[in-house]
């Protein structure tokens, strides 16, 4: 979840786009979209994976594991049975720190700690011989942190809109929000057209998914029209994991 962040963190975060931890080349002649969730809400399993496993696809779930079996703010969280299910069933697990707290906040040694926890806690449902992907709590990079995300990770994911092409910070990937405002959902369908009129790597994220979903989440019905319209379109659905090894940008992982 974002929101405005100290005036640190909003000159951080401009400072993390124009000073590119690793550019890539991102070329490919097929449409990639990749549908990814932060925080993971229980619904973002039991209802956004299964549209995805209805479709024969994919997704990513970018897990704090301080949230797992937890309710906040009102809302269920994911339980360990349902992260070993979505495991199970072909989904990428992925890091969003331990703490889910602004990397600001962390000192170096503070966020090590935090983000080996966070391992230990996923490692229990998905045991990797090669690094996970990151996605940036709130949103809200930190140029200090960025060398650590890059030892520790194959990519890291923020919330700048846009299409991933060409000359892109594998550690500030573009991403374009699902919010049940129509002005997002709208310009959702618009990003999903660029991509496919011309061919980049499309990443969604949301949080949960419902007929009612919160500020933050997704109605069901419109992650299923975006899924559907993209496998219509002739785009490849998968993980960040998968994409990133079908893009050639990191080596195929070994387990």
């Amino acid at each position: 979840m974002s929101s405005k962040g100290t005036l640190l963190e909003r000159i951080s975060n401009r400072l993390v786009r124009h000073i590119p931890t690793k550019r890539v080349d991102v070329k490919t002649h097929t449409p990639i979209v990749t549908f990814t969730f932060d925080d993971i809400p229980q619904t973002a399993s039991s209802v956004g994976a299964r549209i995805l496993d209805e479709a024969g696809v994919k997704g990513t779930f970018y897990l704090s594991g301080s949230f797992i079996d937890t309710v906040e703010d009102g809302e269920q969280m994911v339980t360990s049975a349902e992260c070993e299910s979505l495991v199970a069933r072909g989904h990428e697990l992925a890091c969003h720190t331990f703490s889910h707290r602004r990397l600001v906040t962390f000192s170096k040694q503070e966020l090590e700690k935090d983000l080996a926890k966070n391992e230990q806690a996923l490692a229990a449902f998905d045991h990797r011989q090669t690094p996970r992907n990151f996605s940036v709590p709130f949103g809200k990079s930190y140029l200090p942190s960025q060398s650590t995300l890059k030892r520790q990770f194959r990519s890291s994911r923020g919330i700048l809109p846009g299409v991933n092409r060409h000359n892109t910070d594998l550690y500030h990937l573009l991403a374009v929000e699902l919010r049940p405002d129509t002005q997002f959902l709208d310009a959702a369908d618009q990003w999903l057209d660029s991509v496919i009129e011309n061919p980049g790597w499309l990443i969604f994220f949301t949080h949960d998914v419902s007929d009612n979903p919160s500020f933050y989440g997704c109605p069901r019905e419109r992650l299923q029209a975006l899924v559907q319209k993209s496998l219509s379109a002739g785009c490849r659905i998968m993980t960040v994991d998968a994409a990133l090894e079908a893009l050639g940008l990191v080596k195929a992982k070994q387990n």
